[in-house]
């Protein structure tokens, strides 16, 4: 494991193109603060990305946060389920291009055993215990207030409802399992070991009603005004919800207001943009399914997650991109 953690996506002064929800921005702001990493670019998880071409000529020079992408050539961490089975998983774990807690332990499409005990937190609970394994100290102010019962804490662990999920759901018992891992990931960081003592607090104290009750009035709190986000969970999806050439003054908004909720410094929210656009996909995934995908004659297959198990339909959901969009990859 020692060789991943020591992976040179995790360098200092990275450029990277981040996820729009909360868990993106979030993780933007760390890499940010702690990694020196410059954003230059953004998607939406599904068929738009967004990029600066003054910061990044290509894709090559960027990490894309929490978006798998299928080119062997970009780097990528993200916390998706991307192998069909052990032996995928074996295979994209030998690619230093790409980080993902699926990889490391391993986690596949099938059996579906596998696929039941996936990660179940944010691409931003990855990246602190990655950086606190480099020996970094992810200093957090996580008890602070934010807006009435809800504490910094909370916003962290609504990324992928990291808390409800921990706390009061049928994935309790795989959860706590990952939190461990997590825990020995970072060499017992203090901000993870933080989040775990959080969690176990929140079991024991709280109720199921009050833990959806933080989680709802952070959803009612960024989709209103002024940040008029598009998902509960953060986060604008489509081009004219986060800016053609610009960002749109919300997002800005949004964005300086979870920098300064965590006491951390705001990236440079000054870009040029140009929007490129795909299409998203789901189907249920057979063994034809690659194959039809490669016969599109004017799309390629960008990105990929198996997003349900295989006993159910419509698991795989893929990104495809024009043919055009080959050349910014470099």
């Amino acid at each position: 494991m020692n060789s991943i953690i020591n992976n040179p996506i995790l360098k200092r002064n990275q450029k990277c193109i981040v996820n729009t929800d909360l868990d993106g921005i979030l993780a933007a702001l760390i890499v940010h603060n702690f990694l020196d990493w410059q954003i230059v670019g953004f998607c939406d998880s599904a068929e738009n990305i967004w990029l600066d071409s003054y910061k990044c000529k290509t894709l090559k020079e960027a990490v894309f946060i929490d978006m798998f992408v299928a080119s062997k050539k970009i780097r990528c961490i993200d916390q998706h389920i991307v192998a069909f089975d052990e032996k995928a998983s074996d295979k994209i774990l030998r690619n230093p291009n790409k980080l993902n807690p699926n990889l490391l332990n391993t986690r596949c499409f099938k059996p579906d055993r596998l696929y039941y005990t996936k990660y179940p937190f944010g691409t931003v609970h990855f990246i602190i215990a990655l950086l606190e394994k480099q020996g970094l100290d992810i200093e957090l102010e996580l008890s602070k207030k934010v807006i009435g019962h809800i504490n910094l804490f909370d916003i962290f662990l609504r990324a992928d409802d990291a808390l409800l999920t921990s706390t009061f759901s049928n994935y309790v018992d795989n959860a706590e399992e990952w939190w461990k891992w997590l825990l020995d990931l970072s060499d017992k960081g203090k901000t993870t070991n933080s989040f775990c003592d959080y969690i176990k607090e929140t079991r024991t104290s709280s109720t199921e009603k009050k833990t959806k009750g933080h989680k709802n009035g952070i959803a009612d709190l960024l989709t209103s005004s002024p940040f008029y986000c598009t998902s509960p969970d953060g986060g604008y999806k489509g081009q004219g919800e986060l800016g053609k050439n610009t960002l749109n003054q919300y997002v800005r908004t949004y964005i300086y207001f979870i920098a300064e909720t965590a006491c951390l410094k705001p990236f440079d929210l000054e870009f040029n943009l140009t929007p490129y656009s795909g299409k998203t996909l789901r189907c249920s995934y057979s063994s034809d399914t690659i194959n039809t995908i490669k016969a599109d004659p004017e799309n390629f297959l960008f990105s990929y997650a198996f997003v349900r198990s295989s006993r159910r339909n419509n698991n795989f959901s893929y990104t495809l991109m024009p043919n055009s969009f080959k050349s910014l990859i470099g």
